[in-house]
């Protein structure tokens, strides 16, 4: 089964503003024509964003065999750009763009764009694929003017195709035989298309949270199943967290390389088979409350060391619906293999993200240090310190320390501190 190493994530309610108030979120329009057979795709559309006083550059990454065609700055041609090599381990084979914007006078700048180009090239390991049988586009290929700096974002894009495909992304959608128009109302990260001739989409009310699963294999039997237990999964969250995301997805990839991951508001898992998940439905509980948890706890930065709060706390939160569904012996038994796996590891204080240990670390031995804090400090105290970490929207470890410290005192500080600089 893919190890899960993913960002992970919750949705937030966008404002609405007149054009003549600030722009709350950068915000695409986007028509798409996509033809997978040929691996082709045509793009042209705008994208606003807001500025910030000072901010002289705009940076953001295309797929390096994308051939732009216009690229205009609040409606003129752009004199100072420049494109190199990606500087982003995760998109290897994007361009880097970057447009000195000089002193605008708007606080919104709207980028118009038009590009096209066949994707052909890819990482072994990327998430994003296109193809006549699976097409799954993200940012890591990235087929839209991608930004680390201008997340979330909301979004419209209509699809264009040849009328054989059927299509999905996150969102309300409105569709017709050659078209499909996507809408983020609620402001995400990523803009994950994906398109098969059979891909199916059914919706469900659960827990209050619109959910939708779109798959193309699944047996009615197996959907049935697989809603059942991620409505289980949900329950728990709801319970133990704030109220999470009104509207989530799950989608079946259909992708042969790459690991499951996570967005503001949707999840996306290679390699289910309906055999294997019902003689290992444990193990993919554990595997979904992971993703799922990642709606709540994904804040941090998952390129620095502080990534540990992500993944850590997700896969702790997974670990707990382990007990909470499978009783505290199957519980056990995680615990005593996490514990194996991290004995003669290096700390989690400052851990080397690229090191040999990094997945060992983050998955293993960091969420036994919260195991080891809920039975310090109880488990009510535990979900009430949880509980506060999310209204705090926490994204480092000095927040987590200081709520840690307002919870359950400076002494627990100071021990966790230590513990998590220990080999």
């Amino acid at each position: 089964m893919n190890k899960l190493i993913i960002p992970a994530i919750l949705f937030i309610l966008l404002s609405a503003c007149s054009q003549k108030e600030r722009l709350e979120y950068p915000h695409y329009d986007i028509e798409l024509s996509l033809l997978p057979a040929e691996q082709y795709i045509s793009v042209t559309g705008s994208w606003k964003i807001p500025l910030e006083p000072g901010n002289g550059t705009i940076e953001f990454y295309l797929h390096k065999q994308l051939e732009v065609k216009q690229l205009l700055l609040n409606g003129r041609d752009i004199n100072r750009l420049s494109v190199e090599e990606s500087d982003i381990s995760y998109m290897p084979d994007a361009k880097k763009y970057t447009i000195k914007t000089g002193s605008l006078r708007n606080r919104t700048a709207t980028i118009s764009f038009n590009y096209d180009g066949r994707i052909t090239d890819w990482n072994e390991e990327s998430s994003s694929v296109i193809g006549e049988e699976w097409t799954e586009m993200g940012s890591s290929f990235p087929w839209y003017p991608y930004s680390t700096d201008y997340n979330p974002f909301s979004y419209e894009v209509e699809i264009l195709t040849d009328g054989n495909l059927c299509t999905f992304m996150m969102g309300s959608e409105t569709r017709d035989d050659y078209y499909a128009i996507y809408r983020a109302e609620n402001p995400t990260n990523d803009m994950v298309v994906c398109a098969a001739k059979d891909l199916k989409t059914i919706s469900s009310n659960q827990y209050r949270c619109n959910f939708k699963l779109a798959h193309t294999s699944f047996s009615e039997e197996f959907t049935d199943t697989l809603v059942s237990d991620i409505e289980a999964i949900l329950g728990l969250f709801n319970n133990w967290f704030p109220p999470g995301n009104n509207k989530i997805c799950l989608v079946e990839s259909m992708r042969e390389n790459g690991r499951a991951y996570t967005r503001l508001g949707g999840i996306y898992l290679p390699g289910f088979d309906e055999s294997n998940y019902y003689k290992l439905r444990k193990h993919y509980t554990w595997y979904l409350a992971h993703e799922i948890a990642h709606l709540w706890w994904y804040r941090a930065n998952s390129n620095t060391w502080e990534g540990w709060l992500n993944e850590s706390l997700a896969e702790y939160s997974a670990l707990r619906v382990l007990r909470e569904l499978y009783g505290q012996q199957y519980f056990n038994e995680w615990i005593e293999a996490k514990e194996q796996k991290s004995e003669g590891t290096a700390p989690v204080w400052q851990l080397n993200c690229k090191g040999g240990q990094a997945l060992t670390i983050l998955y293993d031995k960091a969420p036994l240090l919260l195991y080891e804090l809920e039975q310090k400090a109880g488990t009510h105290s535990f979900e009430l310190f949880m509980w506060s970490l999310l209204r705090h929207k926490a994204s480092t470890t000095e927040e987590f320390l200081n709520i840690l410290e307002e919870k359950q005192g400076k002494e627990v500080k100071e021990w966790f501190i230590t513990r998590l600089k220990e080999a």
